[in-house]
């Protein structure tokens, strides 16, 4: 039977409506960003002067490679940590509007010797720092000064590791150089008034017990014991002590295992015994503000606010997000995929009655 005209036409009139509606109203989803408990960030009244570092204007040559130069509004999240002086931590790429829970998914690199596409720790924000190498793990712990980059000084922080909820990491593909894995941790409420930091990279077999992910809850002090108030810079080496969560038993080598959660929580247990500390001096101011600095002086011009606005294509650090070229995108998808849907389902129509 073959199909009436008016019939296929009313077909298509109906259906291009249908999209052209659909389409022009459709919204897509907003970006899941991790959220959690925690503070606002202060709020960030004056711009801060910026300081004199540049960065380089080539790839930079690290052990015979070559990678990208850091910049203040780099995305990168390769990490090193190597020393008390040479280390990389991540934070949130915008902190005048995201805490260090909201930046898990979005958080980026920030190191003591940047490259590769990453961003330079600001002067005076590593108050001390306590690097420990043993056998299985590297670990950096210390304290730093909240203000530098705009972290509430009770931000309790959470958990950045190499796994996160979907399994692709807290933030999305950050790493350590020579590790499997890692975890870190940051805030204020560990040590309340003294906020502090540390960051573990574990390797070898042995690797994902020392830097287990399920204890995100926990903060520096339990999971990762060692010299949190203790002044300076020292590099050491440690005794390799018990897994996360593990606790020695009634003989000499059994051992029960808290989980997260347990009632009661038990006291974090000891930092590993070190040897062969060598102290070393702080790292040198290489002039690196940034214009969220609660701490440096103010612009003297009235336009306090400027460098904060922006695309987020443009300048990383901005935090804010044009939607609306991803909306007419979307939209654009939309409507080439329900005319794709629509040409199928007249085929199917014509035939059936064909």
């Amino acid at each position: 039977m073959r199909t009436n005209p008016s019939t296929l036409a009313g077909v298509f009139v109906l259906s291009s409506n249908f999209i052209s509606i659909f389409a022009d109203n459709f919204v897509p989803p907003p970006t899941p960003v991790i959220g959690g408990d925690g503070p606002r960030p202060p709020a960030v009244t004056a711009t801060a002067v910026p300081g004199p570092w540049t960065p380089p204007k080539s790839n930079v040559i690290i052990n015979g490679q070559s990678f990208p130069p850091p910049s203040m509004t780099g995305m990168g999240r390769q990490m090193q940590l190597n020393s008390a002086t040479d280390f990389c931590i991540l934070m949130p790429p915008d902190p005048t509007t995201q805490n260090l829970v909201d930046a898990e998914a979005v958080a980026v690199t920030y190191c003591i010797n940047p490259y590769n596409n990453t961003r330079p720790l600001p002067d005076g924000f590593i108050k001390t720092a306590h690097f420990r190498k043993t056998s299985d793990y590297v670990q950096i712990s210390g304290t730093y000064n909240p203000a530098k980059m705009n972290l509430g000084a009770n931000d309790c922080g959470g958990e950045y590791d190499n796994h996160g909820a979907m399994g692709v990491g807290n933030p999305v593909g950050a790493a350590v150089d020579g590790a499997h894995d890692f975890m870190q941790f940051m805030g204020g409420c560990d040590i309340p008034g003294n906020a502090v930091f540390c960051l573990r990279a574990c390797h070898g077999p042995n690797s994902y017990p020392y830097c287990k992910n399920t204890y995100d809850l926990m903060g520096c002090l339990w999971t990762m014991p060692g010299d949190y108030e203790e002044p300076g810079f020292t590099n050491c080496e440690a005794n390799l002590d018990l897994p996360v969560g593990a606790y020695p038993g009634n003989g000499t080598t059994s051992t029960s295992t808290f989980v997260q959660g347990q009632m009661p929580t038990p006291l974090p247990v000891a930092a590993p015994a070190s040897s062969l500390c060598q102290t070393t001096t702080s790292p040198a101011p290489s002039g690196v503000t940034y214009y969220w600095d609660g701490t440096a002086p103010a612009l003297q011009t009235g336009t306090a606010n400027a460098g904060k606005q922006g695309s987020s294509s443009q300048n990383g650090s901005s935090g804010q997000t044009d939607t609306s070229k991803g909306a007419k995108s979307d939209a654009s998808i939309l409507r080439m995929n329900s005319l794709l849907l629509t040409t199928f389902f007249v085929g199917c129509y014509l035939t059936y009655n064909s």
